[in-house]
């Protein structure tokens, strides 16, 4: 375990989140560290894949996830989907999608890995899975 002080210095929201990570992801707990007294949790992906880490955080009592790529972050409602988000984000069930007009981001959501998109003129959708498979 991390030092006390480390953790005690996280706010009630990030401190819940690293109690909840710690339990259901007991591997990844060499993974748990703060950054200026924010949670963060980093698991590198696996051989191939485009999405870099895996990235678990705390911002201004926001939880956060996201892959390496720019814009690709989403915002959890608590550790309860925090802890949801990285359970079907590693195992494929949803992917990243990010929408980009030209080189300006128009937004980031996640999606079903088969999930077909129409993309609008001007437009292209960048789907990045956990394993890589289902990058498009």
């Amino acid at each position: 375990m991390k030092d006390m002080t480390q953790t005690e210095r996280l706010s009630p929201v990030a401190r819940q989140a690293w109690k909840r990570l710690e339990s259901d992801f007991p591997l990844g707990k060499a993974h748990l560290d703060t950054s200026d007294g924010e949670l963060e949790f980093a698991v590198p992906a696996p051989t191939g894949s485009t999405a870099g880490h895996l990235v678990a955080f705390s911002h201004q009592n926001s939880l956060w996830v996201r892959f390496s790529p720019p814009q690709m972050c989403y915002l959890a409602d608590d550790e309860n989907e925090l802890v949801s988000l990285i359970r079907r984000l590693t195992t494929d069930q949803i992917v990243f999608k990010v929408t980009m007009k030209g080189g300006e981001w128009v937004e980031t959501t996640l999606a079903r890995p088969q999930e077909k998109s129409e993309v609008l003129p001007g437009h292209s959708v960048r789907f990045v899975s956990w394993s890589g498979k289902f990058d498009r």
